[in-house]
């Protein structure tokens, strides 16, 4: 095996027939190997030394790694009937390592215990909820190792989901892991299937409010996209109205001043636009569109300065972007400098030679 494994430190060993016995009802079949766990530094077992401990430790990381091992049930008949509250101890101590954040012996433990008594949900739910700690972990920190934690959680619910389709708590645990990665549709889906197992639940009032508000979110939704689609079709005034509404619920989304900005632009209303993208600008800080729009709406009012500055923070953003730079050259025109605007539409030019904006303004400059 490869290095690291934990499966490396498990040898398997044969009952001699004569020592082979009877534990309550269940027999010991010396024809079948047993899993060993080795102790630190030893590569081999002394026989005089060997315990029911070691032998059921070897069997749990069977059950943690290789839970498809072929002789995995006759493993789980033997730990139940030598040791029938391991389930218990183990989830207890399972539950130790995950609150001291021990998650990989956490993990190993509840996998453990999925595998020796797969018909408890509470095991999958356990299970779940420390992947679900290490993605929240990982939050804002490696996108990759939230994603991979996020992935491992919704695959445990997926198995339990499959084994107890009629479980509230799977469902109710399932919708609010939903919830944490944003995935409202599916979130929405257990919690009404939650409600409607468990209505008198003690949490049914927090799920029905969880619900109304991602059916609110969607009627949300529904709103920008509107915006977004009458700002495109020329109807401007409709779509201020549906962003209006948007904004009543969502006063701190950016893009919703972005598309109010736009909109007003759009109607020439450029004072009303400017004070939406200034709203806007100080929400989000790295939209280069954003200081493209208001630089539009400041040169329209006069306030060449400002409209400068604006534009040197869409350029920082996008050094290269073509509309920025005719836009610097749109901006030197009103301010009576043609041979600057000539300069921003050559550069706009070196980098798209085909640009019909800057090619159409350089023409005007130097036909003159």
């Amino acid at each position: 095996m490869s290095a690291g494994n934990p499966l490396d430190h498990i040898i398997y060993i044969t009952v001699p027939e004569e020592t082979a016995k009877t534990v309550g009802s269940f027999s010991i079949d010396a024809s079948i190997p047993l899993p060993v766990e080795l102790p630190p530094g030893k590569d081999a077992v002394d026989l005089t030394e060997l315990s029911w401990e070691m032998i059921i430790s070897g069997m749990l990381k069977v059950f943690a790694y290789q839970p498809e091992h072929p002789d995995v049930p006759y493993y789980r008949s033997f730990i139940h009937a030598v040791q029938p509250n391991l389930t218990a101890e183990l989830t207890q101590a399972g539950i130790v390592k995950a609150e001291a954040k021990d998650f990989d012996l956490a993990e190993e433990i509840f996998k453990a215990i999925k595998t020796l008594s797969p018909e408890d949900e509470k095991t999958y739910l356990n299970l779940a909820l420390v992947y679900e700690q290490q993605m929240q972990d990982a939050r804002e920190k490696d996108a990759g190792r939230q994603e991979h934690f996020s992935r491992l959680a919704h695959e445990v619910y997926r198995e339990l989901l499959e084994t107890v389709s009629e479980s509230a708590d799977a469902h109710y645990y399932a919708g609010s892991f939903y919830l944490k990665i944003e995935n409202f549709q599916k979130a929405k889906e257990h919690f009404e299937l939650f409600l409607g197992l468990a209505p008198e639940d003690d949490r049914a009032d927090e799920a029905k409010d969880i619900i109304e508000r991602i059916a609110a979110r969607d009627e949300d939704d529904q709103l920008f996209a509107a915006a977004f689609d009458l700002i495109q079709l020329g109807r401007e005034q409709e779509a201020l109205e549906r962003i209006e509404q948007f904004l009543e619920n969502n006063p701190e989304v950016w893009n919703a001043w972005f598309l109010k900005g736009w909109a007003l632009r759009r109607l020439e209303r450029f004072a009303e636009a400017e004070q939406a993208l200034l709203t806007c600008s100080r929400l989000e800080e790295n939209q280069t569109d954003v200081f493209n729009e208001l630089a539009i709406c400041q040169m329209e009012l006069g306030k060449f300065l400002e409209s400068r500055q604006s534009l040197k923070k869409a350029l920082a953003l996008e050094p290269e972007n073509v509309k920025i730079i005719s836009n610097f050259g749109v901006l030197a025109m009103k301010m009576q400098n043609q041979e600057e605007a000539a300069g921003f539409f050559r550069t706009a030019l070196e980098i798209d030679p085909e640009n019909p904006v800057a090619k159409q303004y350089l023409e005007h400059i130097t036909s003159k």
